[in-house]
């Protein structure tokens, strides 16, 4: 078994629940009652099985370490999904949460490792530990150590967070919301092994997450009235189904991923919504990434668009987007008159510019590459540092910065008053400017409001598994199974978005490092010197650390990576298939070696030609361009003395 550094990112959520507006068709109070005990006794067996755990690493063979881990990943799920939503600020930051290197008190061997990794590591579990290897020593006391530290840490924490007050106050509109986004999880994180990135932990995990979700959704069944026959003969069967394909398919290489959400995990989602619909249960009235009534967590309708808005002001209208759309593409927003949004982000090229570094306001080279906007609305920070926390956000930085738009938005009100089309439009979408007049903050909202509106999860992929079989190929499929199984891709590019954008709360954008080279051939490697996150936070720990972009759309927008190095998706296959920046580990200069500065597996993964070319058939199965249908053919006129700019180009000149 090898060891593996994890990639689970942190979330935020939940500030409050609205009660049912409405009684059920059948008190739930006992069934909620029910499933409230179901997992507590589940956190109870955890909590047992963490004391003892320890145990198993001073004289026990590695094959019983090897079984006792994947029972850590099983009894752990098992009594996760509570804990994750109604703590999800607690789960994510001191329980399970995103693998990055940091600061903490611990000495020596393990100094910048988090607690987590003792779901991640394991420890001292196996004679090829990649930590052994990276720091060429063999401590196993002090590996035991460490777990006995971790999971005193875990049950404290645990014991901490399971108290009444989360169960008393939980209604059945709550537990079945909690059920819905367990699903959405385990449809997404569960099947990619996101929370362990180990093979050997992936099915295990997967088995504990569906053990309790099956459970608890199967109390809720047993409720249903015998005028719903039925649909209690439809979960008999979704149920039983699930659980004779997870007993007959342990082998992680082999298990058919895309049948298994296809068949299984995408009509369980739904049945949850027929389930609730029966019950007469209120949806959670709550405004969130995903809606509260949607089938499941592929549907290109799931995602709520106006939750990634930091204000009403960006909440979505007709009229906001189709004035956003016009100022998307004005260069009247540039010092010149000349560049406009779309010069860096061309509809015919994904909302990229097919450049490796986009053009700047002079003709110069900018840092980095430009990054679609096609979905970029749906996530919660921007830019690859990650230092915009909205879309309205980013346009501050893109507007005032010299090298992009060189202008100001006292410069940018003026000329837009000079346009009596411009008014109107801005009066109509936000009323409230016919008394304060044009202001930054209706022209960075529209133009946010127009980008929201640039959605694309209609594939091929998104029809395929929504029911369509003729909509994929075989190598396509069998693409996909690399994709969230042998080759690890959905670790990062968590599905649906295919980015970093954990599911299902969608709070929190990850980041990595991975040693990004500054030339795609080199006879001596050097990494790209772009500091990435650590230039705008300052961490050491983030070093050369960029966003997890997205990869749907990504046939048209090469080149790759935040400087463009790479031409083809060939090419980023076989960088991640050589173990990324550490195949390069024997030319690294003595500041650039080993820890804090990669947080991407250092193992190889042996993907054979057939696997690349099915991999990349996959992900050129990801497009869906449709968001670049719609292009103005005219630009608003203007009056009075900017009456020389009527002649100004759609999306710009360069």
């Amino acid at each position: 078994m090898k060891s593996a550094v994890f990639f689970l990112v942190g979330i935020t959520l939940i500030a409050g629940f609205s009660l049912p507006k409405k009684r059920p068709r059948k008190d739930l109070a006992a069934v909620v009652a029910r499933v409230a005990h179901q997992y507590v006794e589940r956190e109870a067996t955890l909590d047992s099985f963490l004391q003892a755990y320890p145990h198993y690493f001073y004289d026990s063979s590695w094959v019983v370490r090897e079984k006792k881990y994947e029972e850590l990943a099983y009894y752990f799920k098992r009594a996760a999904n509570f804990f994750i939503y109604f703590e999800p600020d607690r789960y994510y930051r001191d329980v399970s949460g995103p693998f990055h290197f940091q600061k903490n008190n611990k000495k020596g061997f393990f100094s910048g490792i988090p607690d987590a990794w003792l779901f991640e590591g394991p420890i001292g579990n196996e004679p090829d530990s990649m930590l052994l290897k990276e720091f060429s020593r063999d401590d196993s006391l002090s590996q035991t150590d460490f777990i006995r530290q971790a999971t005193a840490t875990y049950r404290k924490l645990f014991a901490q967070y399971v108290n009444a007050r989360h169960f008393e106050t939980m209604s059945a509109t709550v537990l079945f919301d909690a059920l819905r986004l367990e699903i959405f999880r385990i449809s997404t994180i569960d099947l990619a092994n996101s929370d362990f990135i180990i093979e050997e932990a992936a099915l295990p995990s997967l088995n504990g997450s569906l053990d309790s979700w099956l459970t608890f959704t199967g109390a809720l069944a047993e409720a249903l009235p015998t005028s719903e026959n039925g649909l209690r003969a439809q979960w008999t069967t979704l149920r039983s189904g699930i659980k004779s394909y997870l007993a007959d398919n342990k082998n992680y290489g082999s298990f058919d991923r895309m049948h298994f959400l296809r068949d299984y995990l995408i009509p369980v989602s739904r049945f949850l919504n027929h389930l609730q619909l029966a019950l007469q249960v209120p949806f959670l009235s709550h405004q969130r990434a995903t809606r509260s009534d949607a089938l499941d967590i592929y549907n290109k309708d799931v995602f709520n668009a106006d939750y990634f808005a930091p204000n009403k002001g960006g909440y979505y209208s007709r009229a906001k987007a189709e004035l956003g759309e016009l100022l998307f593409f004005d260069p009247i927003l540039s010092g010149n008159n000349k560049r406009a949004c779309a010069s860096c982000h061309k509809p015919a090229l994904g909302f990229t510019d097919a450049r490796p570094k986009s053009v700047s306001f002079s003709l110069q080279t900018l840092p980095r590459n430009s990054p679609t906007v096609i979905n970029s609305g749906l996530q919660k920070n921007e830019f690859w540092d990650l230092r915009a926390s909205s879309l309205e956000d980013q346009l501050d930085s893109v507007i005032n910065n010299k090298e992009e738009l060189h202008s100001s938005f006292a410069a940018l009100v003026d000329r837009l008053n000079s346009s009596p089309e411009y008014v109107r439009l801005f009066h109509d979408a936000f009323p409230e400017t016919r008394r304060t007049g044009i202001n930054r903050d209706a022209i960075k909202n529209a133009i946010a409001v127009y980008e929201r509106t640039l959605i694309g999860l209609n594939s091929r992929f998104d029809q395929y598994v929504q029911g369509e079989p003729s909509a994929l190929t075989l190598q396509e499929v069998n693409g996909f199974n690399l994709f969230m199984g042998k080759a690890k891709c959905g670790v990062c590019h968590m599905a649906p978005l295919f980015n970093g954008s954990l599911p299902p709360f969608y709070d929190f954008s990850d980041h990595h490092s991975l040693g990004i080279p500054i030339r795609d051939t080199m006879d001596k490697y050097v990494v790209d010197p772009d500091l990435g996150l650590m230039k705008v936070n300052g961490d050491s720990f983030s070093r050369f650390s960029f966003k997890v972009p997205t990869l749907r759309n990504i046939a048209l927008t090469a080149p790759y990576m935040h400087n463009g190095v790479y031409k083809t998706l060939e090419q980023v296959v076989d960088f991640y298939d050589k173990a990324a920046g550490n195949q390069f580990s024997k030319d690294m200069r003595s500041d650039m070696t080993g820890l804090p500065f990669f947080t991407i597996l250092p193992i190889a993964l042996h993907l054979t030609d057939v696997e690349k070319k099915d991999l990349v058939a996959f992900l050129n199965a990801l497009t869906d361009s449709s968001a670049a249908s719609s292009v103005p053919h005219r630009l608003p006129a203007i009056r009075s003395g900017y009456a020389g700019l009527n002649n100004r180009t759609v999306g710009g000149d360069y």
